[in-house]
């Protein structure tokens, strides 16, 4: 019954929310963006990120394609925004996920009849980061900028298990905090196509976390549209539940500057 109580916990703790590419945009690529009178502009993403999850938990290692995912899913919101003025940048970035699944097993420890074991397990996941960078290249084809910020997970799961019209409760969250620092870069081919790329690293209360994302953009006035590829990775501590996760796959991206 405990192995089968750790098994739907691991199984819960991994459906997690897609996150964004980040993108990268200067004074010399934002073709049709107002700029405010302070002499900021910005730009605002919304995303879809079809991702398989993999993680530790328990010591077994786990994955989860992202059919999965998107089957059990309640609801997802996922954004981001970025501003800019003259060499400096910030950025924020939101990704929230509810995950909800309910079933019944029956177990045969031993000679007998059967245990009839029935769950509900809600999991929700949020992905904050913050952050600023400064350019440190900028010429017609490409731009580069190095980053720093911070980085918030929580993975927060809720479990109901009813053996033999018994139930327990399981309420359980975990906020991991970590800083981070890297490298924001577009190479531009024409007017018109582009290609970003992400790589950060960083550490804090997870023993690292790191990201890397690589993308190919159509902007067209105000609108960028970009399909990429990205993995994104923890490394948290050995005495938590959970001691491993990651998410990689394809992404898609709509990019609107004002």
């Amino acid at each position: 019954m405990k192995q089968m109580i750790a098994t739907i916990v691991s199984a819960g703790t991994i459906a997690f929310a897609p996150v964004a590419m980040a993108q990268d945009a200067s004074d010399v690529e934002m073709q049709g963006a107002g700029v405010a009178n302070n002499g900021w502009t910005y730009q605002m993403q919304l995303y879809l990120w079809g991702t398989d999850v993999g993680m530790t938990a328990a010591g077994q290692d786990i994955e989860l394609g992202f059919d999965q995912i998107l089957e059990n899913l309640n609801f997802a919101l996922m954004g981001s925004l970025r501003g800019y003025k003259d060499e400096w940048m910030t950025y924020g970035e939101l990704s929230v996920a509810n995950l909800g699944k309910d079933g019944s097993a029956t177990l045969n420890p031993g000679p007998g009849p059967g245990v009839t074991v029935d769950t509900d397990i809600e999991i929700q996941t949020t992905v904050v980061s913050l952050g600023g960078g400064y350019r440190l290249v900028n010429n017609p084809t490409y731009t580069l900028y190095g980053t720093a910020g911070l980085r918030f997970l929580r993975l927060d799961q809720n479990l109901d298990v009813e053996v033999n019209e018994q139930i327990r409760k399981i309420d359980k969250t975990s906020d991991y905090w970590d800083a981070v620092i890297g490298l924001n870069g577009e190479a531009r081919f024409n007017e018109n196509w582009f290609m970003p790329w992400i790589l950060d690293v960083g550490a804090g209360q997870s023993d690292l976390t790191w990201q890397a994302g690589l993308g190919l953009g159509y902007r067209f006035g105000r609108n960028d549209v970009v399909f990429g590829y990205r993995h994104m990775e923890w490394d948290l501590p050995d005495d938590d539940e959970v001691t491993n996760y990651s998410q990689t796959g394809p992404m898609l991206a709509w990019n609107f500057r004002f």
